[in-house]
């Protein structure tokens, strides 16, 4: 990924790190917010916001412009855990959009009718390298924010204000409500794997706003229209929420088949992106690690989808342990290694 035909422009890198970071938390994050901080929900989303830049901006210190594919080509133990942690990210999302599909979009279907087409796109989108995945990325960003963005203006109307306002303050629980959303938020990591390859500077302050913006747009929309107790035990709130709001006049009733069509295309980006990093990192352990990792991402996702599907309510009890793994791994990991590498260059 460091050739001159692997680099993106900074607004390809900017969007990527939107659609990667968002599209991920976005589905969960009412109810994640509120499990761990039913009081005041609302400051545990707004620190967040902030610890989210902080955190890419010391790391980027850290770093100090050290591409992460140089540092994974002299620990290459560190890029089959990345591989295999990748491969693990990439099953939970996959499952979850076939899951989705299955359930809202096309019922009575088996996992396979469903995957497949899945992994063909991944694999197409992934086989041109960094750049044609940026480029991908780039023309999918507003037709997937775009629905998102509408839906939560139409919402407007019917929030209540005193469900969002802080009506109970512990510091017990905003800690744990904010640790669990910068949970969520774990494949901001994602960004080092092209961070090293973007073209014009690094990432642009009105990206860490967008994201804020949109997360709280999020946690207010839902929470305000179907207040808190509903949002923390509905399966599904934010698709709840998008059947509550309605274009005015009747034009379309049913705005939540819209908003999961194109947020199953959000959630692709980040199940894409897993797989597309992991076996980047790969290609560094072994002579023909691309095409390994190709077999054993795309070929053993498929061949474990029905079984993966099977276990889907298994594995979303167990979600909890998947955030907090993510969020010691994925945060402290690349600055241990960006740190191992830097003591590396001084020797020699």
């Amino acid at each position: 990924m460091e050739n001159k035909h692997q680099r993106i422009t900074q607004r390809q890198g900017n969007r990527i790190f939107i659609l990667e970071t968002f599209s991920a938390a976005a589905l969960f994050l009412p109810q994640i917010v509120l499990r761990g901080n039913y009081g005041s929900g609302i400051l545990s989303v707004g620190v967040v916001w902030i610890l989210l830049a902080c955190y890419v901006l010391i790391a980027s210190k850290v770093a100090d412009g050290i591409p992460m594919e140089q540092v994974l080509k002299h620990h290459r133990w560190a890029a089959i855990i990345y591989y295999i942690r990748f491969w693990i990210n990439a099953a939970f999302f996959y499952t979850y959009i076939v899951f989705m599909v299955g359930r809202y979009m096309l019922p009575q279907n088996q996992g396979f009718v469903i995957g497949f087409p899945l992994l063909v796109l991944a694999w197409r989108m992934n086989r041109g390298g960094l750049k044609e995945r940026g480029r991908v990325m780039e023309g999918i960003f507003w037709f997937v924010l775009l629905p998102v963005i509408f839906v939560l203006l139409l919402s407007i109307t019917d929030l209540s204000f005193k469900e969002i306002a802080v009506s109970d303050f512990q510091w017990k629980e905003f800690f744990k409500g904010s640790l669990l959303l910068l949970a969520l938020l774990h494949p901001m990591e994602l960004v080092w794997f092209y961070r090293g390859n973007m073209s014009n500077g690094g990432m642009k302050f009105r990206t860490f706003f967008g994201i804020g913006i949109l997360l709280i747009g999020i946690f207010c929309a839902v929470v305000g229209s179907l207040g808190r107790k509903l949002t923390l035990y509905d399966e599904n709130p934010v698709m709840s929420m998008a059947q509550g709001a309605a274009i005015p006049g009747g034009i379309m009733a049913r705005l939540d088949i819209f908003l999961i069509a194109f947020w199953i295309v959000g959630v692709f980006c980040v199940f894409s992106g897993y797989l597309f990093y992991g076996n980047e990192g790969l290609k560094h352990v072994f002579f023909r690690g691309r095409m390994i990792g190709n077999l054993l991402s795309y070929g053993g996702l498929f061949l474990a989808t029905n079984v993966l599907f099977h276990f889907w309510y298994l594995i979303w009890n167990s979600f909890s342990c998947f955030l907090y793994a993510n969020l010691t791994i994925g945060l402290l990991f690349p600055l241990f290694l960006f740190y191992m590498e830097k003591i590396r260059r001084r020797k020699i």
